[in-house]
């Protein structure tokens, strides 16, 4: 049997649990794969140095090898994507994509002032050996039967182990089938801290007070809770507290969040804001209700004859809110571009 895997290496120390599940989640956004998650443990014979082997969630086999393939391939990979939301900005974050049933041997480094690249791969004609750099890109083919000699050189497991100074593949083979600890992929994680934190987020973005005017709920959610408790419910700048012209999955129109004497009580979900058409025109007409499952994350549109999936989950329908009243810098562009990418491929599916 042989042996494939898609990953990154990161410092723990530069990149948190939290930054990794987002970086590939950012990654990962356009791409329909329901339960993506990490496989995450020590590089024995590396000290300091993790490594997150990726899972789609999907049948293992060519058809998983070929879509890791494709995901690390994309112009914004996930080694790039953990490195944008890496803690430390002067840290390095290295990617592999190997396969030893076929030719294909792909290494990334990514660092915040270049991103430099080595592989081997099958192809119709022979086998691309290539590299990619600040002086540009090269690529050449080989014969199919070329020696390991000859394809070592290109190798993206070479260039890794030129990088760290260890033969860096066996200590990679080891590590996969040592790593027990999962870790969900997630553009916002779901916790109630995580939902606290990009509450008070949105509060800085206006130029808002935590936790004014907030009020109890014990029957909610406690991701709901958190955002009670950490929401501007009084600012006395803005009264009518409208979000207008959203436009993420099915949320389409204006927004604005219940409060405790005007929330509704819906059958086994817990709703949260209202939901009007736009302004502008064409979507559903009349006020629907946003409703969140008891998860505290799945978040539905509730309309009088049925619900449908809105298309974001909670903790991301409040990063898209912080961002869209936010002046962005590139790599928040890049998030919020997931969001909406993200929110589409769950409509897309719901309604196929």
């Amino acid at each position: 049997m042989g042996t494939s895997f898609a990953a990154v290496l990161y410092r723990p120390a530069d990149v948190s649990e939290r930054a990794l599940s987002h970086g590939f989640g950012v990654a990962t956004a356009g791409f329909d794969v329901a339960k993506p998650s990490l496989l995450v443990g020590e590089v024995a014979g590396l000290p300091g140095w993790n490594v997150a082997f990726y899972k789609s969630g999907a049948a293992g086999g060519d058809a998983e090898h070929e879509h890791a393939c494709d995901l690390f391939d994309e112009e914004l990979p996930p080694g790039l994507a953990v490195l944008g939301a890496a803690e430390k900005s002067d840290t390095v974050v290295y990617a592999l994509t190997y396969s030893d049933e076929l030719v294909h041997d792909d290494g990334c480094k990514f660092t915040p002032d270049e991103s430099l690249r080595r592989y081997v791969r099958d192809a119709e004609d022979g086998i691309e050996a290539g590299r990619e750099d600040s002086t540009g890109d090269e690529e050449k083919i080989l014969d199919h039967e070329a020696s390991d000699d000859e394809l070592r050189p290109h190798r993206g497991s070479t260039f890794l182990s030129e990088c760290l100074g260890v033969n860096v593949l066996p200590l990679l083979v080891r590590a996969l089938f040592e790593a027990e600890k999962r870790v969900a992929i997630r553009l916002v994680a779901k916790e109630p801290e995580a939902i606290a934190e990009e509450t008070r987020g949105l509060n800085r973005t206006l130029r808002r007070r935590d936790g004014r005017g907030a009020f109890a709920c014990p029957d909610a959610p406690e991701a709901v809770q958190a955002f009670v408790a950490s929401y501007d419910w009084a600012d006395p700048s803005d009264g009518a507290d409208l979000y207008r012209e959203l436009a993420i999955g099915n949320i389409q129109g204006t927004l604005f969040f219940y409060r405790d004497d005007t929330r509704p009580q819906l059958d086994g979900v817990y709703a949260i804001a209202s939901l009007r058409g736009s302004a502008l025109g064409g979507g559903p007409k009349g006020d629907r209700t946003i409703a969140i499952d008891p998860d505290g994350e799945t978040l539905w549109i509730v309309e009088p004859a049925r619900k449908k999936l809105a298309g974001p989950t909670f903790g991301e329908l409040l990063a898209y809110l912080r961002l869209g009243w936010s002046k962005r810098d590139e790599v928040e562009e890049d998030f919020i571009g997931a969001l909406m990418l993200r929110a589409q491929v769950v409509v897309t599916r719901s309604s196929g």
